[in-house]
């Protein structure tokens, strides 16, 4: 039998722009837990949060030139730098912080980059005292690419004998450039790991990329709790609605989704759909859930209410047998919030222990919608939807929450300004509690980043591929600092009305924190 360590490595973000954000990876988890239920021995090295790691970060300024790059640490710590930048931004302009704080300075990329979790020393420590025969790491975000590279070149030269295997999206997205750029790696897994892992350590594989697509959840495993049980994750995720000292874990009925989104990467897979988990699996997994303590679900979803009203139904049910807490953060379609749907989520909020305590219902940019105002024109298209925003808020107690994606290719100024206005009136009105600014990112794997990956500033800004650092240029918006400023205009204009908390936002103007 096989011994196996399963990575997420530590964390590299800008620390201008975007947040720490501490979550379980569903994907490693779930191969772990198929590979122990045969019989093989597995770790899960979450170096974000293992050893407290959340606690630990430190500061770099890094400057990019083309292929040239320089990292230089920064005597100052997180806390005192987001206190110093978030004073700066109240206190001034959105032109005013924009040329302070932009990542684009004369014609370079300058970052400040916070470094978050266990050293590469720690984890290599961690790996010499299991002494695997395996080492999978999980690139789910181009964003923390270096951090990952850096972690299994390190693993490769300290202990040669020891097979590293990488999956995820970026690696899905790009495998063949990055064997080229890492020739060390061993196996590259394509889409879902969960079939091919067990081949891969029983010796039954040969090729360093193996393609495997989208898999179906009857192939999945219950979660295995005592796996995770190490990592002693807070109570409270740093990446979704609190859940108030409630212990909470991420779960998904479902994966896969219907749409094909330009600037979603399952949007862009080829045999994407959306598949369920066996009705008893769930059962019995929250069970499992329930026994270890978990008091509410945080839903990832990205087609939760797909299926119609008895599945959705059935869902629900589940989750009110076990009195569980939930929250959706993987997003609640709006074109499918019908009153029957409503309906089902204000109920669970009336009788029982559980709650529905939040919801994200984003007005994502569709294919129809290009160039306008993905709010209003949502809006206007589902205005028998729109009441029950309110409805979910007045008679269910959620907090309902949306967002707009600033710099999209075919964003003008103008929808920007107008989605912020429409924003602000929702808020006034009583239908949301929050608007949250996420900028438009052209991730590997996408329409948006075939179509548009030339307008990059530099392919080479790692820290740039994320929600909520701006990357690159639009024909509408030529100039990557003017999305930078009205990323910081918007978020003012609806700071000034609603509160935002760390998870939601680098500019948070709410003291709340969160329960360790």
């Amino acid at each position: 039998m096989a011994k196996v360590v399963f990575l997420k490595p530590y964390l590299e973000t800008d620390a201008t722009w975007e947040m720490i954000r501490t979550s379980s990876y569903l994907g490693i988890w779930y191969i772990a837990s198929k590979l122990k239920q045969k019989g093989h021995s597995v770790w899960y090295l979450d170096e974000v949060i293992r050893n407290n790691g959340i606690k630990r970060t430190s500061l770099f300024q890094t400057e990019l030139e083309g292929e040239q790059f320089q990292e230089s640490p920064l005597d100052i710590s997180i806390l005192e730098y987001r206190k110093e930048k978030n004073k700066y931004f109240e206190a001034h302009t959105p032109e005013e912080f924009v040329n302070k704080y932009s990542a684009f300075q004369n014609g370079k990329i300058h970052r400040t980059i916070a470094r978050t979790g266990n050293s590469i020393e720690e984890t290599l420590s961690e790996v010499g005292r299991i002494s695997p025969d395996y080492v999978g790491i999980s690139l789910i975000s181009t964003a923390n690419l270096k951090a990952a590279i850096k972690t299994g070149e390190a693993i490769h030269n300290q202990f040669p004998n020891i097979k590293i295997i990488y999956g995820g999206h970026h690696v899905s997205a790009l495998p063949h450039q990055f064997l080229k750029d890492n020739p060390w790696v061993d196996y590259i897994v394509i889409g879902d790991g969960i079939e091919i892992f067990e081949d891969i350590v029983e010796g039954r594989v040969k090729d360093k990329i193996i393609y495997q697509g989208f898999k179906p959840m009857s192939n999945f495993p219950l979660l295995d709790m005592d796996i995770i049980k190490e990592t002693k994750y807070p109570a409270d995720q740093e990446y979704s609605y609190p859940s108030f000292g409630r212990k909470s874990i991420d779960f998904m009925f479902s994966k896969g989704c219907f749409r094909k989104c330009e600037f979603c990467a399952a949007g862009g897979q080829k045999d994407n759909k959306v598949s369920f988990l066996d009705w008893d699996l769930i059962d019995e997994q929250l069970r499992l859930f329930k026994e270890a303590g978990i008091k509410e679900l945080i839903v990832q979803d990205d087609a939760f209410i797909f299926g119609g009203i008895k599945a959705l139904s059935r869902k629900l049910a589940v989750m009110k047998k076990y009195d569980f807490y939930w929250q959706d953060s993987g997003g609640i379609d709006f074109e499918l919030l019908t009153d029957d749907v409503t309906n089902l989520f204000i109920e669970y909020n009336t009788t029982g222990t559980g709650r529905l305590t939040g919801m994200y219902i984003p007005f994502n940019p569709r294919f129809w919608n290009r160039g306008s105002s993905a709010t209003e024109t949502m809006v206007n298209r589902y205005d028998n939807h729109f009441n029950n925003l309110k409805r979910l808020r007045e008679e269910g107690n959620i907090y309902v929450f949306t967002s707009e994606i600033v710099g999209a290719p075919h964003q003008t100024r103008q929808t920007i300004t107008q989605d912020i206005e429409s924003h602000k009136q929702m808020i006034r009105e009583g239908y949301l509690d929050t608007a949250l600014t996420l900028s438009a990112t052209l991730l590997p794997g996408t329409q948006w980043y075939d179509n548009f990956g030339s307008s990059i500033v530099n392919k080479n800004d790692i820290p740039g591929y994320s929600l909520f650092t701006t990357h690159h240029r639009t024909e509408n918006l030529p100039d990557p600092r003017i999305i930078e400023e009205l990323f910081v205009l918007r978020t003012k204009e609806l700071n000034s009305i609603q509160s935002t908390y760390n998870w939601q936002t680098p500019f948070p103007n709410s003291v709340w924190t969160y329960s360790s």
